[in-house]
């Protein structure tokens, strides 16, 4: 029988593999205890707070800007109902403000979540870059599938605000720009990287088991469950239809759309746990739109066929 001695384990010659909790930490060293579900609600609401101050804060110095320029505009608000002049300032203000809000939340969310903004969100870049041509591809046919439905709908193209941005060609521009890139990164980051996983965690919370097995699975996973994500889905998904009711005046042919796609787009970020995934669908869906608009009008320079 050999005389050599069985390897203790224990040795550093045969360390033991440490396990990792890799939904919220990939160093021992600097493990932080109980996982961290983030964002939950309280984030969702102040990305939000964040978002709605910018706003109103860069709509109010805008209008005294314009206000201090052209001093016999003394009507400017008074009216329910926008004047191109009052859609054109909100909608400047309104991309000032994404840049405002994202400066504060990149600077913000960190010191909360000790953890980039980014990752914080789920972005998961890699996720997108991977599928691309698919995630355009999908985006596209998804586009056409909902203006095909919208077609069973009366809109009202007379009188979105939409159409007061597209006066003139260089508004018009923008206004592709912005709404073909800008606002889908945007509103994915405000409803599928915040709100989503905010409404599923506050739902699977709700409906925990008050028992110690329980409380020792949430405190050690950061999943959440089907039911949740079927809701946070539905509901984020009415918020994201809400949030463009105004913009098309209460139409509920097109905002019915907009519920359905945007079910859609939390599938995507879902699926593929990114949110980089969903706004690639979305920049997609919303590229499409604005390049029939431009292929309609000659590039903008026919503006009047949009109301025909």
């Amino acid at each position: 029988m050999s005389d050599l001695s069985i390897p203790d384990p224990a040795v550093k010659h045969f360390p033991q593999p440490q396990a990792l909790d890799i939904q919220h930490d990939t160093d021992p060293a600097q493990d932080h205890g109980n996982a961290r579900r983030i964002p939950h609600l309280g984030h969702a609401l102040l990305f939000f707070a964040i978002a709605i101050f910018s706003f109103f804060a860069c709509v109010i110095i805008g209008f005294l800007i314009y206000l201090a320029r052209h001093p016999g505009a003394s009507t400017l608000g008074s009216s329910l109902t926008p004047t191109p002049a009052e859609v054109h300032l909100a909608a400047f203000a309104q991309l000032i403000s994404y840049a405002v809000t994202f400066a504060i939340s990149f600077a913000v969310f960190p010191l909360l979540w000790h953890r980039s903004f980014l990752d914080g969100i789920s972005w998961t870049w890699r996720a997108a870059r991977l599928r691309w041509w698919k995630l355009i591809l999908f985006g596209i046919a998804l586009s056409f599938v909902a203006q095909l439905a919208e077609h069973l709908f009366k809109s009202p193209k007379e009188t979105t605000d939409i159409l007061k941005l597209l006066d003139n060609p260089l508004s018009a521009w923008i206004t592709a720009f912005s709404g073909a890139l800008i606002a889908p990164i945007v509103e994915e980051v405000a409803f599928r990287g915040f709100l989503l996983p905010a409404f599923a965690t506050a739902y699977d919370w709700i409906s925990l088991d008050r028992t110690p097995a329980a409380y020792n699975r949430w405190r050690q996973t950061t999943s959440h469950t089907t039911p949740a994500l079927v809701l946070a889905s539905v509901l984020s998904s009415v918020a994201f239809a809400g949030l463009h009711a105004s913009q098309l005046h209460a139409a509920y042919g097109p905002i019915v759309i907009l519920f359905f796609v945007s079910l859609i787009l939390s599938a995507v970020r879902i699926r593929l746990n990114s949110v980089a995934a969903s706004a690639l669908v979305h920049v997609s869906y919303n590229g499409i739109l604005f390049l029939i608009m431009a292929i309609a009008t000659g590039g903008f320079r026919h503006l009047d066929k949009l109301t025909q």
